[in-house]
């Protein structure tokens, strides 16, 4: 009898010790990675911040930069990386386990991180005024988006797969920014572009659009199909009216939640609790709700 239970302890231990590094930093309460967001950008700084809050608690956290949501689910549900949370849209979250529902099994929701949200911008000129007039002539419309493997591209993607006639829509990828001095040219490279951003952040894209109302306009998305409920009962866009400051009209648009996940197996049940700390008490200094 003790010889089996020696046994079973050394299989126990070369089990332990075949794991990857990270997994066995998980048993003691090692350093919790999360994967964020480029660097300077908000994603990026809440990882930060959170890393800040966490050091306070005795709590070790590095911080990852990324290119955005995409990559930072692929990192955490990857068993060869040490990322064990993680920063991703709502949206983009839904599109990635759409296909690996075996990987979603392992991934919790710990937090809500704000509202990123939609802004399509046009020419003042241009008769694009809302959604339906993307998606009615979608084939004569050129939308730039930064890149394709950016959020931005994984949300109009989404958006996509709830208002299918928004397919006919051409993409460009590029520099949106310098894309938006021909918006209101016929010579214009592009008809318009697309950003994600919290409401009250600012981008080269609508930094310029609020300061030339007679050249630019935000296009109104309100389509009832963005905000249809999934088969949990939630939606993953909701409709919303922004005061932009300095902007004359509120904006019609919609917004997706940021979530804070975390890898069930990858946290050690010490990083979980502590980690349930830190939102519970101290999430305000990581990510203010507006």
């Amino acid at each position: 009898m003790d010889r089996l239970i020696t046994g079973g302890i050394f299989s126990l231990v070369l089990a332990l010790l075949a794991l990857p590094a990270h997994a066995q930093a998980g048993f003691d309460g090692g350093a919790i990675v999360i994967s964020s967001g480029a660097a300077g950008g908000g994603y990026w700084n809440a990882g930060q911040r959170l890393q800040g809050v966490a050091a306070s608690m005795e709590l070790p956290v590095e911080n990852l930069e990324s290119s955005g949501s995409m990559e930072n689910l692929e990192r955490l549900v990857d068993p060869a990386s040490p990322v064990n949370l993680a920063f991703a849209q709502a949206d983009a979250m839904r599109h990635f386990f759409q296909q690996r529902r075996e990987d979603e099994q392992l991934v919790d929701v710990l937090e809500n991180i704000g509202q990123e949200c939609v802004f399509v911008i046009a020419g003042r000129d241009s008769g694009i005024d809302r959604d339906r007039d993307l998606a009615a002539n979608g084939a004569d419309i050129s939308l730039g988006i930064s890149s394709p493997t950016s959020g931005i591209a994984v949300t109009f993607d989404y958006m996509t797969s709830l208002l299918p006639d928004l397919a006919g829509v051409a993409i460009a990828y590029g520099n949106t920014s310098a894309a938006m001095e021909g918006l209101d040219s016929d010579a214009g490279a592009v008809d318009a572009v697309m950003v994600v951003h919290r409401p009250k952040a600012h981008s080269p894209e609508v930094d310029l659009a609020i300061a030339n109302p007679e050249r630019f306009q935000f296009v109104e998305l309100s389509d009832d199909r963005f905000t249809r409920e999934l088969h949990n009962g939630r939606a993953v866009y909701r409709r919303m009216r922004l005061a932009l400051p300095g902007y004359r009209e509120p904006v019609q648009t919609i917004c997706v939640r940021g979530l804070l996940l975390g890898h069930k197996q990858k946290l050690s049940a010490h990083q979980r609790n502590r980690l349930t700390d830190l939102v519970n008490y101290h999430w305000m200094r990581v990510y203010a709700t507006q």
